[in-house]
């Protein structure tokens, strides 16, 4: 039957606390496992894998291919034509020119060359062949002006 002298705190109280309070420590460790996450992957990419790369006379690189020219355009009765290399063709003989000849592949360039007047949805059928085709490389050409 005590009243209380103001405090609130009794001589039980007094006890020195021997537990440590990890919830700040947790705290940074998260912190500094978020930093390291999202630096790595930076610091991997940009550092290249150095390879001695061997020689080879029989395969030619990737830049040396010569890109193919695939041109759109319309004729006098209006009808699109393609063109690949300066040699008319549809899409079915443009399939298989390419398969024939074994351009399919991820590291031939594509040049692109479509007529003002042609529609954007002709233009982008053509490229959707090319792209089912095999050929990923496709650069539109345009004229440069000054």
């Amino acid at each position: 039957m005590g009243a209380s002298t103001g405090s609130g705190f009794s001589d039980e109280d007094d006890v020195v606390m021997s537990d440590i309070n990890v919830t700040p420590l947790v705290d940074v460790v998260l912190v500094l496992l978020i930093v390291f996450m999202i630096t790595v992957p930076a610091i991997v990419a940009s550092a290249p894998i150095k390879v001695d790369l061997p020689t080879s006379g029989s395969v030619a690189p990737a830049s040396e291919l010569p890109p193919i020219t695939v041109s759109v355009r319309r004729s006098d009765d209006g009808k699109v034509q393609i063109f690949m290399n300066d040699r008319q063709t549809n899409d079915a003989e443009l399939k298989k020119l390419v398969e024939d000849l074994g351009l399919a592949r991820d590291d031939q360039r594509v040049n692109l060359a479509a007529d003002r007047g042609i529609a954007y949805g002709e233009v982008i059928r053509v490229m959707d062949l090319l792209h089912g085709l095999g050929l990923k490389k496709i650069a539109v050409d345009t004229k440069h002006v000054q």
